[in-house]
């Protein structure tokens, strides 16, 4: 479990309630300190149930919370549950477990662990506790796909581990059926509302409720009393009457517009790189409504299965006709603020484009080609205007490959070449000029009162820290032909918590951003977060890829400048989110309640190195 130290929604009652409040938080911190102070002896006195798919087990060992707060769970009887195979190796202090095709190995008191030969570093390590073996209860949701919830109410620790079932689709039957975060009416409120008649995938179930795939790339629980099956119909043969190909491959086609490709199967992970319209990728895996393919550079990653097709693929019939076509070299030169790349080519081609990040690079793939340039002729050092270098290299033995290093995010025109010879790529810084961007230095005093935010332990203000960077990142901006609005410029603003996005509305803005620190009871918890906030169904909805891709693009960026934990980019109903009407995104820099991660907030270099991050990220969403 995650203990967020406070509501993003911020602290509006009048100065002397917020401190009441702050007052009782840090009374509810003293009193579970005191209670988990004499470590997992103390701790199991407290009574911690466990359930897995609804049923009360009994293992002769009681689940315990440890003096740090994590929950701890006997291992044998919940994987036995789940079906697994369990060994114990004393002599290595050792708990081997297999399931599903995964093999985790993890030693007594070591926080290093192995998953698949694959070294994975947990949180807290296994523990010995009354001769049974003791893991974080997050070490089953990470690793075996189980969902994993704490019922404070009860002190009750939930798993829940869908099934397989025959069933591929269901239908609504009731007039209008909510969707939860759990398989229980007790998870509320609901995810969301589905009208009658709606047909969802499912991905498994447990006694009562199926596990459904949502359209947003979400999954939700819906119960099995409100639902019927679908016949699902065989896959067509294409309408040719011939028998299916046994072993067909599959390319992904992206559509009109370009495709963030994930690092796994969800809208909350990292952007690996860029898909542009028109792209095809092949395709290697499929998961609850997600599409895994495989880049040419190698890199794998995820697209909705909504923003591309599937065809079938068919080799090498699908180059280029006659194999005739030579890349003969590759002319740099500078033009205007940007730099001019033309491939040379025996006749003009077409080809596949990629965007990759860390290091930054843009690809161009052409299809059905040889490279006709000297090994020493490969490589061409650029060093102006973003662009460090351009690279060619046969990749594979009818691709070639043309590569432009990148020291910031570059966007790319085409154009043909005199007389057909080749493709001219511009390669650009993209344009900020006029762009109209406000930024929200989260708290501040406000026509309700002070509100300082967050306060580290070593007395720093969240509002001073959230302050110097908008300040810094707004001169950046400003630099670039930015038109920058901001909340407040010093101690005090005129706009109120919702009024902060409402003058963003009246300005028109192109993006609303605010920039925040994060804060938690636990000193330990640390990193970077950006969030974003467009439930599917609502009229934010219709931004919900905007909003997505304007999140990951800060997040990657930031977390590259800053080098903190990576916590991802996260959906909150923040009032600053919920009220823009235009793209907006709530970036949480570093956590200022842990200490070490304080002195950097404090730092004005590290605020710096955080502006020109949030820029690197702005210049990505609007280089896409």
């Amino acid at each position: 479990m995650v203990v967020r130290g406070r509501s993003r929604e911020g602290c509006r009652r009048p100065v002397g309630s917020c401190w009441n409040a702050v007052f009782r938080w840090y009374l509810v911190f003293l009193v579970v300190a005191c209670i988990f102070a004499g470590g997992p002896a103390s701790a199991a006195s407290r009574t911690v149930k466990l359930y897995f798919n609804g049923t009360l087990l009994n293992p002769a060992v009681a689940p315990y919370v440890d003096p740090t707060g994590r929950t701890m769970v006997p291992i044998r009887i919940i994987m036995e549950s789940m079906k697994a195979q369990v060994d114990w190796i004393g002599g290595e202090q050792k708990v081997r477990i297999q399931h599903g095709g995964k093999v985790l190995e993890m030693w007594i008191g070591n926080k290093t662990a192995r998953l698949n030969g694959r070294t994975l570093v947990m949180d807290t390590a296994p523990v010995l506790h009354q001769g049974t073996t003791m893991v974080p209860v997050r070490v089953i949701a990470e690793n075996f796909g189980a969902q994993v919830d704490w019922e404070a109410s009860s002190s009750s620790v939930r798993i829940w581990m869908p099934e397989p079932t025959s069933v591929q689709q269901v239908r609504v039957r009731g007039s209008y059926v909510n969707i939860r975060s759990g398989p229980s009416t007790a998870y509320d409120p609901p995810l969301l509302t589905v009208k009658q008649g709606t047909v969802l995938p499912v991905l498994g179930k447990v006694p009562g409720w199926y596990l459904v795939q949502l359209s947003d790339g979400r999954r939700g629980w819906i119960s099995a009393d409100w639902v019927e099956p679908v016949a699902v119909p065989p896959p067509s043969d294409g309408g040719g009457g011939g028998q299916k190909e046994e072993a067909t491959s599959y390319v992904a086609v992206v559509g009109s517009k370009p495709v963030a490709v994930l690092a796994g199967p969800g809208p909350v992970y990292r952007e690996v790189a860029t898909a542009p319209a028109g792209s095809q990728l092949r395709v290697v895996g499929e998961e609850q409504g997600w599409i895994q393919v495989r880049l040419d550079t190698g890199l794998t990653g995820w697209v909705p299965a909504t923003l591309v097709t599937l065809k079938p693929w068919k080799g090498d019939q699908e180059k280029d006709e006659g194999g005739s076509l030579r890349i003969t070299g590759v002319q740099v030169k500078p033009l205007g603020e940007g730099v001019q790349v033309w491939v040379q080519g025996t006749q003009a081609f077409s080809y596949q484009s990629l965007r990759l990040y860390n290091p930054e690079r843009l690809v161009w793939d052409i299809p059905g080609a040889v490279l006709d340039v000297p090994p020493d002729g490969r490589e061409i050092p650029v060093g102006i205007n973003g662009v460090a270098r351009i690279r060619m290299s046969q990749f594979t033995p009818d691709t070639v490959r043309v590569v432009a290093d990148l020291t910031t995010s570059l966007k790319f025109v085409v154009q043909e070449a005199p007389e057909g010879k080749g493709r001219i790529f511009f390669v650009e810084k993209p344009s900020l000029k006029n762009v109209v961007i406000v930024l929200d230095p989260g708290h501040g005093t406000d026509p309700d009162g002070r509100d300082p935010g967050a306060v580290g332990p070593g007395g720093t203000l969240e509002k001073d820290v959230n302050l110097a960077i908008a300040l810094k990142l707004a001169d950046l901006l400003r630099a670039e032909g930015a038109k920058v609005y901001l909340t407040r410029e010093g101690e005090t603003t005129p706009y109120r918590l919702a009024e902060r996005a409402f003058y963003a509305n009246e300005l028109g803005a192109d993006v609303f951003l605010s920039i925040h620190c994060n804060a938690s009871l636990n000193p330990e918890v640390g990193g970077t977060s950006t969030y974003v906030y467009a439930p599917p169904g609502t009229e934010l909805g219709q931004q919900r890829e905007e909003r997505l891709r304007l999140g990951r693009s800060i997040q990657s960026a930031l977390v590259a400048a800053l080098g903190l934990r990576d916590i991802g980019v996260l959906e909150a109903n923040f009032s600053v989110l919920r009220n823009t009407k235009m793209p907006s995104a709530l970036v949480e820099v570093a956590f200022i309640s842990n200490p070490q991660e304080e002195k950097l907030l404090r730092d004005p270099a590290f605020q710096a190195r955080a502006a020109e991050g949030i820029l690197e990220g702005l210049r990505r969403y609007f280089s896409s």
